[in-house]
């Protein structure tokens, strides 16, 4: 028998960051899926319960091999050479025995020897070959595995995080479900304090000691040292300072989407949604994540030139959150996944070559990268929680399924959620389930990113991740699926349906990016625009019951306004009150507000239009609010005072790591 442990010390020894338990048996299952072995009936390879492993194969075959060998998997450091063919490990069962037991090369006249050490030897080697093709990229075998130091140890979840000049960590971290701040770690981690800038995230850091952060879409600069901030610009969402601290590149947003800017006021290039930016060391470059899809971390890195010009992109990803550039400049460093929210540090080179940097269990985020090449990686469990209450119930009931659970629709009486999967539980092409509100089991309907339930229950709405011009009208009893099309869309975003009359609303984008918001019968008739201001689109379905009017925000931004679906004419709303976000109507032709003027908790307002009379309804929080980011969809029940929301939840550690290449 070898056991766990001794497999453990000799394959991934002593700080390589990786999730043994995990790590192992997905080594073994591919060594019994390259032996044709079965787990329940073993021919090789037995498990040992919470043991180990051993060989049950037979006696092993000698063989013959070069009678000169180095030792393995402990090389002796050699001066630089040319590889020779036992100075890698072996890519054969075989050769791998005859390296690691020169006795058994002998000629076959030779002493038999116990058969057992060499099935271990084996067994070992085997873990090592299939860890090595699962973990890239290959290192040598007198390369150090990376260090990690931890800088953050509570319960919480930390925002965005740089280097400081004097080699201090900076960063935004929220503990305990209590407010974020703004916090500067020496190289000791208990030797943090914390600075006076709250509800901000960390853009950037000068060489010269100032913070630059963003709060409410406002870029501002601080000293570390402490003191006031100055605000810089408005309408930002991303930014970051030149190495020599005399410029910033900014994205900012407007009526006409994104622009990145660098300088501030020359504009580079048109973008999709853009959560970061980050500046080349030599200033040459910039690197850009952008999110095409609304409300997903979707998406691609794209590298241009400061010209505007794409010198080079990736292609999309499942889930996209964190870049910073290599030493040297010739390689932006990004965090990533082809399917799920589990990150792996990826670089994209200059002339648009992909490589995987590290990998790891679970979700890691790149947050920067220092000159001598330390890394600031944040390794974070994320989900997706889905909430449900009556106005009659004390408390929420978490009807979440898999690890993001997002609800799209609710049915008038409040008894059944219409939501999807959108992370590793989910899928690469996402899942929609229906879900009672009593706990049943979920029904799986299909694939696809929910759009909307039907007031009667017998449709669903959802979009396909990979063919987004087209939109599913899905039966929830038995019936054949139809396709819905807005001409000249390529990609529905959001969709409901309005009236109970046969009609839908869908918002979409077209070839060039942009957004705008049509109504349309799903019995085929032509779609029209919805009247609604330059640059404003519908996200939610906040139709009246009877489908003549609909709320989304004035022309001017600042106040909610009812709209006639025919002819516009907007009207602000009575008793709405600025930073109140519709969400839904009653049946009883009420309104439903959520206040967003503070992170958490957030509340729930019912306001009649008719006499501006505003009444809270809930606090939309859970009872345990540690990593918690924010509410993200809430929905009302039409006919049943209920409703669902779900929140983001981010629990995370922040690391220094050396040797990362």
């Amino acid at each position: 028998m070898v056991t766990r442990a001794a497999i453990q010390a000799e394959v991934w020894p002593a700080g390589t960051f990786v999730d043994f338990e995990q790590s192992l048996n997905f080594c073994v299952r591919q060594i019994r899926a390259s032996l044709g072995d079965n787990a329940n009936a073993p021919r090789y390879l037995e498990t040992l319960p919470r043991r180990g492993y051993r060989w049950v194969g037979g006696a092993v075959e000698q063989v013959t091999a070069p009678t000169t060998v180095r030792e393995w998997p402990r090389p002796v450091p050699v001066e630089p050479r040319a590889p020779g063919p036992v100075d890698r490990l072996p890519d054969r069962a075989e050769d791998a025995v005859a390296a690691i037991s020169p006795a058994a090369a002998t000629s076959p006249a030779a002493r038999p020897r116990p058969w057992w050490p060499l099935a271990a030897a084996f067994l070992i080697v085997a873990v090592a070959l299939a860890a090595r093709e699962w973990f890239a990229p290959r290192r040598s075998p007198t390369s150090e595995p990376p260090a990690f130091q931890r800088i953050t140890f509570r319960r919480g979840s930390v925002g965005a995080a740089r280097f400081g000049p004097a080699g201090q960590v900076v960063y935004t971290g929220s503990w305990d479900g209590g407010r974020r701040g703004l916090h500067v770690a020496g190289s000791d981690p208990g030797d943090s304090r914390a600075l006076e800038v709250f509800d901000a995230s960390v853009a950037a850091v000068s060489v010269s000691g100032e913070v630059a952060f963003l709060r409410d879409g406002v870029l501002a600069r601080a000293p570390l040292s402490g003191g006031p901030p100055k605000e810089v610009l408005k309408g930002v969402v991303a930014a970051d300072w030149a190495a020599d601290g005399s410029e910033f590149a900014v994205v900012r947003s407007g009526d006409e989407g994104y622009r990145v800017e660098f300088p501030v006021g020359r504009v580079l290039a048109p973008v999709a949604r853009v959560s970061r930016v980050r500046l080349s060391p030599d200033g040459r470059h910039l690197a850009i994540a952008e999110h095409p899809i609304m409300d997903d971390d979707r998406g691609l890195v794209t590298i241009l030139d400061r010209d505007g010009k794409r010198v080079a992109a990736t292609e999309e990803w499942a889930s996209l959150d964190g870049i910073a550039w290599a030493p040297g400049g010739r390689e932006i460093w990004f965090t990533a996944s082809p399917v799920g929210a589990d990150n792996a540090v990826r670089a994209l080179s200059l002339d648009g070559r992909v490589r995987t940097v590290l990998s790891g269990m679970g979700r890691l985020v790149l947050h920067d990268v220092a000159p001598d090449g330390r890394a600031l990686l944040e390794r974070a469990t994320l989900r997706s929680e889905m909430l449900f209450r009556r106005a009659d119930e004390p408390e929420d009931r978490d009807l979440s399924w898999l690890d993001f659970s997002a609800p799209e629709g609710i049915a008038p009486d409040g008894g059944t959620l219409l939501f999807y999967e959108s992370g590793q539980g989910g899928g690469a092409d996402y899942s929609t389930f229906l879900r009672r509100t009593d706990g049943s089991l979920p029904v799986r309907v299909g694939s696809g990113r929910a759009l909307a339930l039907s007031p009667d229950g017998r449709w669903v709405l959802s979009v396909s991740l990979r063919k987004p011009d087209s939109m599913d009208l899905t039966p929830t009893g038995p019936g054949e699926n139809r396709k819905l099309q807005v001409p000249g869309v390529a990609a529905h975003e959001a969709a409901g349906f309005v009236g109970g009359d046969g009609r839908i609303f869908v918002t979409g984008r077209d070839a060039a990016g942009k957004r705008a918001t049509w109504i349309m019968d799903i019995a085929g008739a032509a779609p029209r625009r919805l009247p609604l201001p330059e640059g404003h689109i519908l996200v939610q379905n906040t139709f009246s019951p009877d489908g003549a009017r609909f709320v989304t925000s004035c022309p001017e931004k600042d106040l909610s306004c009812l709209y006639d679906t025919t002819t516009g004419n907007p009207v602000p709303v009575r008793g709405a009150r600025k930073g109140w976000w519709p969400v839904g109507w009653d049946a009883r032709g009420r309104l439903y507000f959520r206040d967003r003027s503070k992170r958490l908790p957030e509340t729930l307002w019912r306001v009649d239009p008719q006499t501006g009379r505003a009444t809270s309804v809930a606090e939309l929080a859970p009872r345990d609010r540690a990593g918690v980011l924010a509410v993200m969809g809430v929905l009302v029940a039409a006919d049943a005072e209920a409703w669902t929301y779900n929140v983001m939840r981010r629990l995370s550690e922040l690391h220094v790591v050396a040797g990362v290449r």
